[in-house]
């Protein structure tokens, strides 16, 4: 039983009866193994290490092959959801489907699953394209990673198809080149969105913050230097005026010093300095723009002389001195009351 598990899992987590047979499974040892909980029966002649409720034990049941984002959410792709909706891609004409409710089956000729080359694991060859290594792997349950993709950009709202792209180059599994390339079939009107991806974003709500701006026409930058000599970054600036900084779904006391601290410098560099959590920029995305549109619109304003309180009268200036004390309160000049003057007045 244990065998059995094994090879499965060494096929990369599902095999059909005939490799299994062709690898010294008899009947009753798959019966046992299915018994066991060790392995499951997804569907006629197919066995999965994968639990039922998983999305690939569900593609495997249905016929077909994951695809678009419950595919990409399975290596950690950058979403608001962890579990999206299952979408399952099935060879042309196939029926007596039987999807569980809420998953969608699209019928393509890349549903179909590739004949049988599973008797040996699939192992890496030192020429070998790590990618085309794991989508071998994943062929009995999976299309390959770059179809996944484009099926999971096509379907999403621009912001979180752009943090999609965001994630395939921060996680290395694409190149800007084979960005590019893995969207070259793509609709004309689709495939331009891969130059809205920037390598250099380092978390989903910094990509959908960025979308969101550059949308709107502003100019945005993202892990942009506190300042010269500084190697601290601030996640997203906005037109070279708002520095915002994007915290987590959980925030950390050990670090609130430090970050006040990175606020007080950016605020020294003459930048503003606004924050915003996780739940802010999902939930309250438009008080967000409109709190960094206000900060555009006042930086944009002509300056005008600061009016200032003197409140000499209330608050005398200081002298100090090498006395017993070491200082004394100037006494404010006869005749002059508080009011506002400007700074530098007598």
């Amino acid at each position: 039983m244990q065998q059995i598990a094994t090879h499965v899992r060494q096929a990369g987590g599902v095999l059909h009866k005939q490799d299994l047979v062709a690898l010294g499974a008899s009947d009753r040892m798959l019966t046992a193994a299915v018994r066991s909980g060790r392995v499951h029966r997804a569907r006629r002649g197919w066995y999965t290490t994968f639990p039922p409720g998983d999305a690939r034990h569900e593609a495997v049941r249905i016929g077909g092959r994951l695809t678009g984002a419950s595919l990409l959410a399975l290596l950690g792709a950058w979403m608001w959801t962890t579990t999206p909706t299952v979408t399952v891609v099935v060879p042309p004409g196939a029926s007596r489907l039987r999807p569980r409710r809420g998953a969608t089956v699209r019928w393509r000729a890349d549903g179909r699953v590739p004949p049988r080359t599973l008797h040996q694991p699939v192992l890496r060859q030192p020429d070998d394209d790590e990618h085309a290594v794991e989508d071998a792997r994943r062929a009995a349950w999976a299309v390959p990673l770059r179809t996944a993709l484009v099926d999971a950009v096509v379907a999403a709202p621009l912001d979180e198809a752009v943090a999609l792209l965001d994630w395939a180059l921060s996680s290395g599994n694409f190149s800007l080149a084979g960005l590019h390339a893995a969207f070259v079939a793509a609709p004309s009107d689709v495939r331009g969105v891969v130059d809205w991806a920037d390598p250099l974003s380092e978390s989903f709500i910094e990509s959908v913050t960025r979308a969101t701006f550059v949308g709107l026409g502003h100019r945005v930058e993202s892990q942009v230097r506190v300042g010269p000599g500084d190697r601290r970054r601030v996640d997203v600036v906005v037109d070279e005026v708002v520095a915002l900084e994007l915290d987590g779904r959980s925030s950390h006391a050990d670090t609130f010093d430090a970050d006040r601290m990175k606020d007080l410098a950016i605020t020294i560099r003459g930048r503003t300095a606004l924050r915003a959590s996780y739940e802010m920029v999902r939930d309250h995305r438009p008080l967000v723009v409109e709190a960094v549109q206000a900060v555009l619109e006042e930086a944009r304003r002509p300056r005008r002389p600061l009016l200032v309180p003197s409140g000499r009268a209330q608050h005398p200036g200081v002298r100090h001195t090498r006395g017993r004390r070491p200082w004394h309160l100037v006494r404010p000049a006869p005749g002059h009351a508080a009011g506002l003057v400007p700074p530098g007045a007598s």
